[in-house]
């Protein structure tokens, strides 16, 4: 076994992270790589493309294969002999690279169309769709059970199972995956080589230099042992997958996974409990190097279930969170599961945290989660043991190719093609069906019906658009790196981008719900019900942007009922709006033949999507940010917390299978002490209850935020919930950093 902890526990190596620690920030910044070791990228580019000029002919999965065997068995590397992982290969982006233009080939020939139709789409702000390269997760459990020398034997089995069935394509594929596991395996024994010969020209680091060693020298090529191990092996393959091009937006399930390794090693003497500490921020201190705190974090998962319907949590979860508290940053995010089960001792550790600044969190309801899954088609079983892939959005580790982010739908840019007869007001193109003049609309029901037909009509292409997109994705970007860790992908011979996962799913995010609802509910009472104006003139006036008109948008702005507030006129409005978009779009079928996935929530897209959409009948002006998550338009919440769970838990979360997310922001004043403790707990249980879906908060007041702005050197470390991430506070822009001052000035 390496000499993790019992060979180097008297000299010195631990409890060093709090003096390394600006080292390690620092550690991605100008590396200095040897050298003697490898190919300098120019050098390496060139050996990528002569490989590719003699092979011009072979299948994409294999040029694939071969240029991320060159990189990874060339490339320069570098060693800090200060720190327990490695991970620093010089490759240049060179796999990007090949992989971006793969994509623009398709773009120029067989997707042209639809690609010309997505970029317009997104510059008129009516959605984003196309393939999604950027949230996918590897099978981590798989990949931890077989090692990759294990994943190269199930391969060779699968192969040999085919027989005289196995096509050109299969036997391609089965070859691409032992070509980039035996590559990989070669750069990490590359690794323990250079580890062992820097262990006798730095004597002061030769205790650890050799225990890296020796956990480079077993995996990724075995099975790991220990909890070392399990985490060097985790970051190598991140690193190595998203070199190739993929953005790894899951890192498992931390408790689940490594609690075995970090349990063996405790009871065996070969950690001790502050040691297991010491590696998680050795180990998480990277991503927070890599983002600098100003990206949108990577996920590790907490709490809820095992496939049996048991409680995951255990000692390395607490041992995992008291990390996260001493580690200080907003990178990596947790996210954390609560199911009927959970202990208690979990619902006050994570609010308490989240009061206290350490806010990376999103708190999610396994209930709702788990039945929307299983309603699309996965076994109760596999939906028990969900990841949530990016933010919010669930997928089955080691079994699902979840594309949870194909497609983004502005809900509230239907208001204005539906208010101008399919035709996007700001450009004047025709983008939607003619659903009738705004003088045609006899009553509220035959203008919804027309808002109902112009989101179906962008669902639809965007779909469809997304649909011919991943029909080329096996040679625009084959990715042996990560299929080779997914079950079905093994035994069926197929990529994840040929739909050889088990499960193979596109999520269709919809943003600005509260737009949408508030817009709808101030045309049904202004135009329909009060008769105060007729919608003809309520379309000039914003066509406009309400100039000369501020009573009027401060009546509407005032007196129509908002969503957030409880009010159930509103509530009602909302909930419809959910079901529509909902049920149309999980009522599709994806490229892949698997489902089409609902999810509520917004980002930043929330921003862009309102930059290119015109003033709203629910008084918001041109070109202002859309409503976040599943909540209100910032401000116009007024009626307290209570009344917005109750708004926001009467949605059908069942019918988001990928992913929905409150944001709820509250004074210190209100979860100060014990008392605001069990007010904290009591208000993400009632959420629950009620079937939410998600909660992410912010703990904050406008004073605290308006200093930070003046004076930004005493508020380094601020840290505020953005969406589904956090950020310091004093690193985003003025005008984010002035929206989250405006949201926080009417809370109480």
């Amino acid at each position: 076994m390496p000499p993790t902890a019992v060979e180097t526990r008297q000299a010195g190596v631990w409890g060093r992270f709090d003096a390394l620690r600006g080292h390690l920030y620092e550690q991605f910044q100008g590396i200095p790589f040897d050298p003697d070791t490898g190919l300098p990228p120019e050098r390496l580019q060139q050996a990528v493309d002569d490989y590719l000029a003699e092979h011009p002919d072979m299948p994409r999965v294999l040029q694939r294969a071969h240029a991320y065997r060159l990189v990874v068995t060339r490339a320069q590397l570098c060693i800090d002999p200060q720190d327990w992982f490695v991970d620093k290969l010089n490759h240049g982006g060179i796999l990007c690279r090949l992989r971006e233009g793969w994509l623009h080939e398709a773009q120029r020939g067989p997707i042209r169309e639809e690609a010309e139709w997505c970029d317009r789409a997104l510059k008129l702000g009516l959605c984003r769709a196309g393939i999604d390269l950027g949230h996918i997760s590897p099978g981590w459990q798989n990949m931890f059970r077989r090692g990759l020398t294990g994943l190269i034997t199930e391969a060779e089995q699968s192969r040999a199972a085919h027989g005289r069935d196995l096509t050109a394509s299969q036997a391609a594929f089965y070859e691409a995956v032992a070509i980039v596991y035996r590559a990989t395996i070669a750069l990490s024994q590359r690794f323990a080589a250079l580890a062992a010969s820097m262990a006798s020209s730095h004597p002061e680091h030769r205790e650890r230099l050799t225990a890296v060693a020796a956990v480079c020298a077993h995996v990724p090529e075995d099975r790991p042992r220990t909890f070392h191990e399990a985490l060097q092996f985790a970051w190598l393959m991140h690193e190595l997958i998203e070199m190739e091009g993929e953005l790894v937006r899951s890192m498992g399930h931390f408790d689940r996974t490594y609690y075995p390794y970090y349990q063996a090693d405790i009871e065996a003497g070969r950690l001790t409990r502050e040691q297991a500490k010491e590696l998680i921020k050795f180990f998480w201190i990277k991503w927070y190097s890599r983002t600098r705190g100003v990206q949108n974090g990577k996920n590790f998962l907490f709490g809820g279930q095992h496939a049996d319907g048991s409680d995951v949590t255990n000692e390395l979860t607490y041992v995992a969170l008291e990390a996260y508290e001493e580690l200080n940053a907003p990178d990596p995010k947790l996210s954390v599961r609560f199911f009927p089960g959970t202990p208690d001792r979990l619902y006050d550790r994570v609010p308490d945290l989240i009061r206290k600044g350490h806010n990376s969190f999103v708190l999610m309801n396994d209930v709702p989660a788990v039945e929307g899954v299983v309603r699309q088609g996965k076994s109760l079983a596999d939906a028990r043991t969900f990841l949530p892939i990016g933010c919010y959005e669930p997928a089955v580790d080691g079994k699902e190719a979840g594309c949870t982010m194909n497609i983004i739908v502005n809900l509230a840019k239907p208001i204005e093609l539906a208010l101008h007869d399919g035709i996007d007001p700001r450009s004047g193109q025709r983008v939607g069906p003619a659903t009738g003049l705004p003088e045609s609309f006899v009553n509220f029901e035959a203008f919804y019906a027309a808002y109902a037909r112009q989101l179906d009509h962008i669902v639809e292409r965007a779909v469809a658009c997304t649909a011919v997109h991943e029909a080329q994705w096996p040679q625009i970007n084959p990715s042996p790196l990560i299929a080779g860790t997914i079950d079905d992908c093994l035994a069926r011979g197929k990529d994840i981008g040929e739909g050889g996962a088990h499960y193979n799913s596109v999520g269709c995010v919809g943003v600005g719900l509260a737009n949408a609802a508030d817009s709808l509910l101030s045309v049904k009472q202004v135009v329909f019900a009060d008769h105060g104006m007729s919608l003809p003139e309520f379309v000039a006036m914003l066509d406009t942007d309400y100039a000369g008109r501020e009573a009027e948008r401060q009546l509407i702005l005032k007196q129509v009922p908002k969503w957030g507030n409880g009010h159930p006129e509103a509530d009602g409005l909302a909930k419809r709006v959910s079901e529509t978009y909902c049920g149309r779009v999980n009522a599709l079928v994806n490229g892949r033949g698997g489902p089409v996935q609902a999810a509520l929530f917004s980002l930043n897209h929330r921003i862009h999507f309102g930059r290119d959409t015109g003033a709203l009948p629910d008084g918001r002006r041109a070109g202002e940010s859309l409503s976040p998550g599943v909540g209100p338009m910032p401000g116009m919440d007024r009626k307290g917390v209570t009344a917005l769970l109750k708004s926001a838990g009467g949605l059908d979360y069942v019918a988001t299978p990928n992913g929905a997310v409150l944001d709820v922001t509250l004074h210190p004043s209100a979860v100060r002490g014990r008392e605001g403790l069990q007010a904290m707990v009591g208000l993400i249980k009632t959420f629950f209850s009620m079937g939410g879906y998600a909660l992410q908060f912010n703990v904050c007041d406008a004073e605290t935020l308006r200093a930070a702005q003046q004076e930004p050197e005493k508020y380094a470390g601020l840290q505020i919930r953005v969406t589904g991430w956090s950020a310091h506070f004093v690193t985003l822009p003025k005008d984010q950093q002035d929206h989250f001052i405006a949201l926080t000035t009417h809370r109480v």
